[in-house]
């Protein structure tokens, strides 16, 4: 029996949707300001709030085929997997690197929406679109799953994602433990309901630079470590970014994650790929040891954000670099690669895309924008190991650092759409 909005404005535990959201909110998972921007899967806040806080409501709603994944993750699986082709992987994350300026940030608040445009309740507090509202949304689903003993004849695997290094390796780490392998990924983030079929990759490159410190009275005495990065800042502007561009919609380029009959794809575009647009390499993050008084540093660390496009080879990249700076005697200088994630680029004929359309259709009367992205997030993982991956899911928030907010009926209607689309392509 097909499932109408009316049925899942019924079946769907609405009070136990808001009053989760609030206990997630008020549990702190975020990334400290500062220059150390990676935070590990097991890093006590983390830890704290998957064992703790994610594992005790699981038990409580009943969704006890509770998987243990490697780097302090969860994965919970239901349905029989008759329905070969249709074992779908749904992914939430944990960690919290955006608005760090929202205002009583872990106070789990509900207000009306007006200094935010909106005439309606909607919840305040760090992380809650990038993370604690798809969290919310999928234990009403599961809740509602276990509640009502839907049998799902398909796979559903619900992973709780620790990914808070800007990598791919807490999914690295769960996705060989699955079987079957699921086929269809879909990541919940904050999208605004937009469906995220593609967006480039990125490779953080340090450069390290060391010359000697002194006193800023004397500076003849010393090499200041910022003369250097000066220095530095300006050979990278020669840096070539127009190399060839993969088509990644068709085939199996590198992060493009869908592999075409015959191999790889052939090469379409010179540097702007139409979809994800160009690559770019600019420094994020310069630091300087020791911040000392009157004291020129001796060393410094760029930290430097290289988009990707389908194709890019990332060691490539950081050789093009070291290439550019060169000889930058008398300073020491070294280029090292960092951490990385891969693009992403997924067809729209492709299932998941096409079952969220549908679902969305049936629960909120409209179809979804697609989305291609700039910025650079975890689908490239799961496409690269051959799981077509989108994003999608409820936002609002005030800018990158200001306050973060939902509000509840978009966080109802993400619930709502999740549970119509395991109901209807998994039951």
């Amino acid at each position: 029996m097909p499932w109408s909005r009316e049925d899942l404005q019924q079946a769907l535990d609405r009070r136990f949707l808001i009053d989760t959201l609030v206990k997630l909110l008020k549990v702190p998972t975020d990334v400290p300001l500062g220059p150390q921007t990676l935070m590990e899967p097991d890093d006590p806040k983390l830890v704290h709030y998957v064992q703790h806080v994610i594992r005790p409501l699981l038990m409580e709603i009943g969704a006890h085929e509770l998987m243990e994944a490697p780097l302090n993750q969860l994965v919970v699986r239901l349905g029989e997997g008759r329905r070969t082709g249709r074992n779908l992987l749904v992914m939430a994350y944990t960690p919290t690197q955006h608005n760090n300026f929202t205002r009583e940030p872990f106070a789990g608040r509900i207000v009306l929406g007006t200094p935010y445009g909106l005439d309606e309740p909607v919840a305040v507090g760090q992380g809650v679109s990038q993370n604690k509202v798809h969290m919310a949304a999928m234990l009403t689903v599961l809740k509602l799953l276990v509640d009502r003993g839907v049998t799902l004849e398909g796979r559903l695997f619900f992973a709780v994602n620790n990914e808070g290094r800007s990598s791919h390796a807490c999914s690295e780490a769960l996705i060989p433990l699955l079987s079957p392998k699921p086929n269809q990924g879909l990541l919940l983030l904050g999208t605004g309901m937009r469906i995220s079929v593609g967006n480039r990759g990125r490779v953080d490159i340090y450069v390290h630079v060391r010359g000697r410190a002194a006193h800023s009275s004397q500076p003849e005495q010393g090499l200041s470590a910022i003369d250097g990065v000066q220095e530095v800042l300006s050979r990278i502007g020669r840096v070539k970014l127009d190399g060839p561009v993969m088509d990644g919609s068709r085939g199996a380029a590198p992060g493009g994650g869908e592999a075409a009959p015959g191999g790889r794809d052939s090469v379409h575009y010179v540097g702007l790929h139409p979809l994800l647009g160009a690559r770019h390499l600019v420094p994020y993050q310069i630091t300087y040891w020791p911040l000392a008084p009157h004291t020129l540093p001796e060393s410094a660390k760029i930290t430097l954000d290289r988009r990707l496009l389908p194709g890019d080879d990332i060691d490539a990249a950081v050789d093009d670099v070291r290439r550019a700076i060169g000889d930058l005697s008398p300073y020491e200088v070294e280029v090292v690669r960092g951490v990385h994630m891969l693009p992403a680029l997924v067809d729209p004929s492709r299932d998941i895309v096409r079952w969220l359309q549908a679902s969305n259709m049936a629960v909120r009367g409209q179809e979804c924008e697609l989305q291609y992205g700039q910025g650079s997030f975890d689908a490239g993982g799961p496409c690269a190991l051959g799981i077509p991956t989108v994003m999608w899911g409820a936002s609002g928030g005030a800018g990158l650092l200001g306050d973060d907010y939902v509000a509840l009926s978009a966080a109802w209607d993400e619930a709502a759409v999740l549970a119509h689309l395991m109901l209807t392509y998994l039951g």
